[in-house]
């Protein structure tokens, strides 16, 4: 027999599960319309359907909502490429198959590449952390890190060449998405030049 203070209860979880859902999907739908500047905490409110304090129950500011969709967008992303470096061998197609799945990625997805990279991140409090400071995101970008060491057969850190390939990565991205109307050759092809790159200080050190 099933309690029915469970069955409330569940009921309750699964209600509070669709509100999330639906504030996330709500700012989504402001940022893709209007921008930055349209992500209001009454906008949000009135796209998910309830009321603007309800929404202060599950979001404290807006602020908050924004480094929700910042982690909606990133965990598929670093899945993906945890899930490609698992599957090559060799540690040097290893190495541009994970570079190539990032800036795949962000062309696949280029609302959530302007969502993350064209809001700033701000705090609410001086007691408050930046986003990359509560977050995985600089522990997953380092995944490069040991990715690099393998592939050129370095024993040593290698963290200061896996942020100089994050930023040639994500500018590959970012001119690609945001600068759509030029004709950019296929974003492997930069890719592998910025890979290249890296595999060939293996010969010069």
């Amino acid at each position: 027999m099933i309690n029915s203070s469970d069955g409330k209860r569940k009921k309750g979880r699964k209600n509070e599960v669709s509100v999330h859902t639906a504030i996330l999907a709500a700012a989504t739908s402001l940022f893709e319309e209007k921008g930055a500047a349209g992500l209001s905490m009454r906008a949000i409110a009135a796209g998910a359907g309830i009321p603007t304090m309800t929404l202060y129950g599950y979001f404290p500011s807006k602020t908050s909502i924004i480094r929700a969709l910042w982690t909606f967008a990133f965990d598929p992303l670093f899945s993906e490429m945890r899930a490609v470096e698992l599957q090559e061998e060799d540690a040097k197609s290893r190495l541009r198959a994970v570079a190539r799945t990032y800036v795949d990625y962000w062309l696949r997805f280029p609302d959530r590449y302007r969502m993350v990279f064209l809001i700033e991140d701000s705090r609410d409090s001086v007691e408050d952390r930046m986003f990359v400071g509560q977050s995985d995101v600089i522990a997953s970008y380092l995944r490069f890190d040991p990715l690099i060491a393998e592939a050129i057969g370095a024993k040593r850190d290698c963290s200061l060449e896996a942020e100089a390939l994050i930023c040639a990565l994500t500018g590959i991205a970012h001119m690609t998405v945001t600068v759509s109307e030029y004709t950019w050759a296929p974003a492997a092809r930069y890719v592998d030049i910025i890979v290249d790159g890296i595999l060939n200080t293996a010969n010069v050190e």
